[in-house]
């Protein structure tokens, strides 16, 4: 505890002089190297000045092991995904943040509030913190640096900046000098960008590296989101059968744990799994199990039911598919996501053969505006390959190349 600034937090506050504090305890001299924590005062002088301040020696002791346990509390509830405990610990020290600073933990307390930021998806307050915890890196433990790092890599993340991300999270894995949580949540994150640079055998290698250390640590939470990132990327290698093992553990897990928010988009995932193993109809099944857990207004609902008719159309459901694609459409038009309008369009023509006049809605209606949309990168290459296609088949070689070029 840094007893001199609190003992002048407490004067100031009180409207008090260095004379009047110090009088008949001690010359104002030597007040004011206290208070500048330049110089240690014997017990019995700061007993005298926290007494006439009101202030109980007991208390200021009891505040510096109650921040550290309340510290402690805050990232163990932000480790275990627990997002209402975790806002009730932030509230707590947000209460005590003009004492905080007087202790040994201010610096952790500002690296744990901007982990929070990240945690509830706050780039504006995130960036804020990044700001002031760089202009104090320089006071920095060597814990605290190594944090700060951690840290400053989950923002790039939150930032979509995934490259860059990359850089910093193999780093951290070379330098690896904290506790097992963050070697877990790390292999996590790490394994998380390695799926999004599309490099599945890295992303299992290290996914499965955190879900090790989270079963170590009964991390529930963090074992069914590690599964659900595993068995993606399982399914991208594909290696089909570790993927599928891992969706069934899920859905029975994610019920016991009555984490059910969660099934829809584990059914979402069974169903791609088996379009991608050409086993349409146990698709569709998924798709639809999945749909009846949703709003018609939710993307994740629409990305269903357009999976769903593609999957129709591959097994020859071509009403089936028609009436699918039919009715996103007319989803789609109301909440104006315009590429499942432009996309449930360009295969209803394409359904009912009407082939020329599908490829040229594809070419001056889908593609222009999926060529826009940095979301829709793999929807574009895949409607450029399909029009490329039928450019080949026309004898339009030259259009072909330009368009995959």
């Amino acid at each position: 505890m840094k007893i001199g600034s609190l003992i002048k937090f407490h004067r100031t506050k009180q409207g008090l002089t260095q004379q009047t504090l110090a009088d008949g305890i001690c010359s104002v001299p030597h007040l004011s190297k206290i208070e500048n924590n330049s110089k240690e005062a014997n017990e019995e002088t700061i007993r005298l000045l926290l007494e006439r301040l009101s202030i109980d020696l007991q208390d200021v002791e009891k505040l510096e092991v109650e921040i550290k346990e309340l510290l402690k509390q805050f990232t163990d509830q932000m480790y275990y995904v627990e997002r209402e405990e975790a806002a009730k610990s932030y509230a707590t020290l947000k209460n005590k943040e003009d004492l905080i600073p007087f202790t040994e933990h201010l610096y952790l307390y500002e690296l744990y509030k901007t982990r929070y930021f990240i945690f509830m998806n706050d780039p504006d307050s995130t960036d804020k913190q990044l700001k002031w915890l760089h202009s104090h890196k320089q006071n920095f433990s060597q814990q605290e640096r190594y944090l700060h790092s951690y840290i400053s890599a989950l923002a790039l993340l939150l930032r979509g900046k995934v490259e860059e991300a990359d850089i910093q999270f193999a780093q951290l894995i070379e330098q690896a000098v904290l506790t097992p949580e963050y070697i877990g949540e790390i292999n996590y994150s790490y394994s998380l960008i390695k799926s999004g640079l599309n490099q599945y055998s890295p992303s299992i290698f290290y996914g499965k590296n955190a879900l090790q250390q989270f079963k170590e640590d009964f991390n529930f939470v963090r074992i069914v989101n590690t599964q659900m990132l595993l068995a993606v990327n399982y399914s991208r290698a594909k290696m089909f059968n570790e993927a599928e093992e891992i969706y069934r553990h899920l859905i029975r897990n994610t019920r016991v744990l009555r984490m059910n928010h969660l099934l829809p988009q584990i059914y979402h995932n069974m169903g791609d799994l088996y379009h991608t193993e050409v086993k349409y109809d146990e698709s569709v099944d998924y798709f639809n199990q999945a749909m009846r857990l949703l709003p018609e207004e939710s993307e994740l609902y629409m990305l269903c039911l357009y999976n769903k008719a593609i999957s129709e159309y591959e097994a020859g459901k071509l009403e089936e598919s028609h009436m699918s694609f039919q009715k996103l459409n007319d989803i789609a038009l109301a909440s104006k996501i315009t590429h499942y309008h432009l996309f449930s369009n360009f295969y209803s023509l394409f359904i009912q053969e009407q082939t020329d006049q599908a490829m040229l809605y594809l070419e001056n209606k889908v593609l222009p505006y999926t060529k826009k949309q940095p979301d829709l990168h793999e929807s574009h290459y895949y409607f450029s390959q399909l029009l490329a296609d039928y450019f080949k088949e026309k004898g339009q070689y030259d259009k072909a190349v330009q368009l995959l070029d």
